[in-house]
């Protein structure tokens, strides 16, 4: 079945609130019920808090995927780092241990949107929600400091290579990106992406 691609104006994006929160409910995620639990068991509570902000992404009526949101920092001091971090260290002062980032706490997107699935309808959703995640990271670099987008992937899901085509880079380097992947206790490989991918 060939899928609908979707294309950003098709989409609402609304923080989560107490006047749409009802929709979680019918939130379905059969890839990562992990991510489908939080969004329904925690991250209201959390987006209360302030200790992370949630957004629900909507294709007319329906919730078709949610992402939270958080501030975050990317050490610098990584066994056997990626050559970029490296880098990073030669342009900053003797000091500076980590870089300002805003993480990618959760990201999902329903069955019904997840063009993995031979079953979903639509494709496309999860580039418009990065996209939507940049402005945010753009804007925010323009009032505090910024410089990194991070994240953990998923293994189970392959999210680590999704994000890989985005642009993101391990943050250990080749050898050990891989030793981190063939231990089974290890379910999330750390990520970073440059806003100005340029060091």
């Amino acid at each position: 079945m060939k899928k609908i691609t979707l294309e950003p104006e098709d989409i609402k994006v609304e923080p989560l609130s107490e006047s749409n929160k009802n929709h979680i409910l019918n939130f379905s995620s059969t890839v990562c019920q992990e991510l489908d639990a939080f969004l329904k068991e925690n991250a209201f509570q959390e987006h209360i808090l302030g200790f992370s902000k949630t957004y629900l992404y909507f294709y007319r009526s329906e919730l078709a995927g949610y992402v939270t949101i958080l501030t975050d920092k990317q050490t610098l001091r990584l066994e056997r780092p990626h050559q970029d971090l490296k880098r990073f260290q030669t342009k900053t002062e003797n000091g500076y241990t980590t870089i300002p980032a805003l993480k990618i706490g959760r990201m999902r997107v329903s069955d019904n949107f997840n063009s993995q699935l031979e079953t979903a309808k639509y494709c496309g959703l999860g580039k418009i929600m990065f996209a939507s995640i940049l402005d945010h990271a753009k804007e925010l670099s323009t009032k505090v400091g910024c410089r990194v987008i991070t994240t953990h992937a998923k293994k189970s899901t392959g999210a680590y290579l999704w994000y890989q085509k985005l642009g993101f880079v391990y943050s250990h380097n080749e050898e050990k990106t891989k030793e981190l992947l063939a231990k089974e206790e290890y379910n999330a490989i750390p990520m970073f992406y440059d806003l100005k991918r340029i060091i």
